[in-house]
């Protein structure tokens, strides 16, 4: 909801030419001035020009974004010029819901405030550039002098956030759905998806009391070759190449660079914040040209004080989502989207140390790339192998899923599952293909696919993200069942039309979709299966009277053969994608392999398992600051944010 057009202002140009204050060759001349005449020296006002011409910005925007001054004193100084009342604080009741009124949290201009008597104050945002019109056209208009106040863009924000909450709140967790019921996780069971499922389970049952042997037989040859899917990709990915190393630098930008939006989605993160501030203000990027935003759920006290206790730049800002059903990272960051001023965006996590290239790269990336390129995904790595076996063999995983299978995919674009961090967003793509599925907890896997379906394919840089892996099973568990949850999720979704899937990615590409999803859910399912047949067949050699035929021998043959070509991939794919320094820390922890798997193949019949009673429930993994060694604080800080809990 914009104010009067006398208060309008917009951006200058470094390229324009338009006639400011009389200069028809520098476009900075009239703001020069006038941050003169507000008192500003030229130690700080010729710094922030050179800012503003190399950013496509304003001499303010720099002196904001340096902290050269504070917003609040710097407003304060133009309403004092200006002869306005000032306002720091806007009361919420004051404004009503307006129609559209959600573009001011992208670009604050003007809010109107009603009186409660009829009447109304508009309180601006004015800009240095124009101050001396605006002080003019005032000086003649002493009706409407009365009716303005002055503010900050922080306070219209805050107002906006909290006016349309609630309608803001449905919109984000009923948009996808809406939109196209077919692509939301919302309902698990779709159509026929439960009949199917419960006869198929039925079927099984009964085969299995009625012909045991027969059903056991025809169960194992499908295994056999589901399993035999599943090290498709990852064969093909480890004959793919080796490590692919982060594009140079380029010697200069053309251009200014975009405002680029950071949505970081927080829950119970208090002891994270000032790492995570560190860390984001380590990104090369100009702050003037940054839009970070920390989403917390608004009863999150502990973190939002936290958060406040900061003192952050004005390119941080603080969103609270209002408490609803389904509580999940999705739907925090739908919520936050509605204020995204960036072309671009990304996601991280609290505990993300991402490289401080990394948006340059993405950037350089997405100029390069057609317009169906919707979004990048960068390596995550993890920096504490050492630790345990638990976070090595983490390590190991992460490094051939991320620098070996995603790569792989990407550059035959097949879909790609994203990870739950670091994915670089073109913004208009991400609006158009309606965000995150606020239902679906392995909303990075299902958004992949979801641009994939939609027409986009996704890429991947080089500049890595670097994380702490789980070093407890206690930990490590959960997470992984939700992560295998809302793959199952993904894929009822992605079945409800089976026809229309193979329409959409092509044959090739919904196999390898499902190669690399289904193979690997059902692989995890199915593992200790494959310890039954080395088992029957060391029973041969140990029982030489116990003669299960060659059939079953050859079964069970191909069995072991599965198992420890698993294992293999496993273990090249991860350490050729990792640096020698990376590899030599994993020591004698392959030896565990068998065991991590083990807990893989619980963790995945623990998600089935919510699937059905909790489909909704998103474990919350905790986290801890870089180089903390207490294995335990992961158990005493863990909580759940799901279905009914907060």
């Amino acid at each position: 909801m914009k104010a009067s057009p006398l208060f309008a202002s917009s951006r200058p140009s470094p390229k324009s030419s338009t006639r400011q204050h009389g200069s028809v060759d520098d476009p900075f001349a009239g703001e020069r001035r006038m941050l003169r005449r507000l008192g500003f020296d030229d130690a700080l006002i010729e710094p922030a020009e050179t800012s503003a011409r190399r950013n496509g910005t304003a001499i303010e925007d720099e002196l904001l974004a340096a902290g050269a001054v504070a917003p609040e004193a710097y407003y304060r100084r133009l309403a004092f010029y200006l002869g306005l009342p000032f306002l720091a604080s806007i009361d919420a009741g004051s404004v009503a819901d307006r129609r559209k009124i959600d573009r001011l949290l992208a670009s604050p201009s003007g809010l109107r405030l009603e009186s409660g008597e009829g009447g109304a104050t508009f309180a601006i945002i004015p800009r240095a550039r124009d101050l001396a019109d605006l002080h003019d056209r005032l000086s003649f208009r002493p009706a409407i002098r009365r009716a303005v106040v002055v503010t900050m863009p922080s306070s219209i924000r805050e107002t906006v956030w909290q006016v349309g909450a609630q309608r803001r709140l449905a919109n984000t967790i009923h948009r996808l759905m809406i939109w196209e019921p077919r692509f939301s996780a919302r309902i698990v069971f779709w159509g026929k998806q439960g009949f199917l499922l419960g006869g198929g389970v039925a079927t099984l049952l009964t085969g299995l009391v009625l012909f045991t042997a027969e059903t056991l037989l025809v169960t194992h040859i499908l295994f056999l070759m589901l399993y035999a899917l599943s090290l498709i990709i990852r064969l093909a990915a480890v004959r793919s190449g080796h490590r692919r190393k982060a594009e140079p630098a380029a010697a200069g930008e053309d251009g200014p660079m975009p405002v680029y939006s950071v949505l970081i989605a927080l829950y119970r993160e208090a002891n994270m914040i000032p790492q995570l501030v560190d860390n984001m203000k380590a990104l090369n990027w100009p702050a003037s040209r940054l839009d970070i935003k920390l989403v917390c759920e608004a009863d999150d006290s502990a973190t939002i004080a936290a958060i406040r206790a900061e003192n952050l730049p004005p390119h941080f800002e603080l969103v609270c989502v209002p408490p609803a059903l389904p509580r999940t990272k999705p739907k925090a960051l739908n919520y936050a989207l509605s204020g995204a001023r960036g072309s671009l965006l990304t996601i991280y996590d609290a505990e993300d140390r991402p490289h401080p290239d990394q948006l340059r790269e993405a950037w350089r990336a997405f100029r390069k790339g057609p317009a169906s390129l919707g979004c990048l995904q960068a390596p995550l790595i993890v920096d504490n192998i050492g630790q345990n076996w638990i976070a090595a063999l983490f390590a190991c995983e992460y490094s051939g899923l991320f620098r070996g299978i995603l790569p792989f995919l990407a550059r035959h674009r097949f879909p790609l599952p994203l990870g739950g961090t670091s994915n670089h967003f073109r913004t208009e793509v991400l609006r158009k293909c309606r965000a995150w599925d606020p239902y679906n907890v392995a909303e990075d896997a299902d958004l992949g696919l979801r641009l994939h379906r939609l027409g986009y394919h996704c890429g991947v840089i080089g500049r890595p993200t670097l994380e702490e892996a789980p070093v407890s099973a206690g930990t490590w568990i959960p997470q992984r069942s939700r992560w295998i949850k809302g793959w199952l999720q993904t894929l009822l979704v992605a079945l409800r039309e089976p026809s229309r899937l193979f329409s959409e990615l092509g044959t090739l590409g919904a196999l390898v979709f499902l190669a690399n999803g289904a193979g690997v859910i059902l692989s995890s399912l199915l593992h200790p299966l494959l310890f039954v047949a080395l088992f029957m067949t060391a029973a041969t050699i140990v029982h030489p009277n116990y003669d299960p035929g060659p059939f079953h021998q050859l079964l069970s043959g191909i069995d072991i053969a599965n198992i420890l070509a698993s294992y293999w991939v496993f273990m090249r794919l991860g350490l050729s994608r990792m640096e020698p320094q990376e590899a030599r820390q994993m020591r004698a922890d392959a030896l565990y392999l068998p065991l991590y798997w083990l807990m893989l193949s619980f963790a995945a019949w623990k998600a089935l398992a919510e699937l059905y009673h909790a489909p909704f429930l998103w474990r919350k993994t905790a986290h801890r600051p870089s180089g903390t060694n207490d294995a335990c604080s992961e158990e005493k800080s863990s909580g759940s944010k799901g279905q009914g809990e907060g």
